[in-house]
């Protein structure tokens, strides 16, 4: 299954070298809706051609302390691949989104610690606020994987992996800050 996942990350890369770029144009966001949950972010997006972009994001979340009896700590990877149907970095677009994450979940007295690979599809409004400054809407749906130790909470942590399903996963929902360099 990883390799799965890294030669897709290579064959994005190769696709992302071959294209063309004619002007430099980056990105940089931040979702405000992970940070309403305490996980910092922050996305780097660049201009591939007079459609595509592509675009990296790290997101992580070391905060233990239970929020409403769930407590959840997580790291995650969220490359995307961007189709502009206006231009680059403005109006509407569609995306394919990897996302690979690293979590830690206790929930009802549940304990749950693992890996995610998820694929899927987003679609996104980038609102143009002035030259450099935009707020972004986004939302994805796709397939994931995950394979971790579920156990309860008195029980020691299984020493190998006992818990692998598929399941639907929202491979991006937010709220951006976006500021544009030109």
């Amino acid at each position: 299954m990883n390799r799965f996942f890294l030669r897709l990350l290579l064959l994005l890369g190769i696709a992302a070298c071959s294209q063309q770029v004619e002007a430099q144009r980056l990105a940089v966001r931040t979702n405000a809706l992970d940070w309403l949950t305490l996980t910092p972010n922050a996305a780097v997006e660049a201009r591939l051609n007079q459609r595509l972009t592509l675009g990296v994001g790290f997101a992580v979340n070391p905060v233990t302390k239970p929020i409403g009896g769930m407590k959840t700590s997580h790291f995650r990877f969220e490359p995307e691949l961007r189709y502009w149907f206006n231009r680059p970095m403005a109006r509407h677009f569609v995306g394919f989104a990897p996302l690979f994450a690293d979590y830690s979940l206790r929930f009802n007295h549940r304990n749950y610690q693992g890996d995610l690979y998820a694929i899927g599809f987003t679609y996104g409004y980038s609102l143009v606020i002035n030259d450099h400054w935009n707020v972004e809407f986004t939302a994805g749906l796709g397939a994931g994987y995950t394979k971790c130790y579920k156990y309860h909470e008195d029980d020691y942590r299984p020493e190998r992996a006992n818990y692998e399903k598929w399941i639907p996963v929202p491979v991006r929902l937010g709220v951006s800050f976006v500021y544009v360099f030109k």
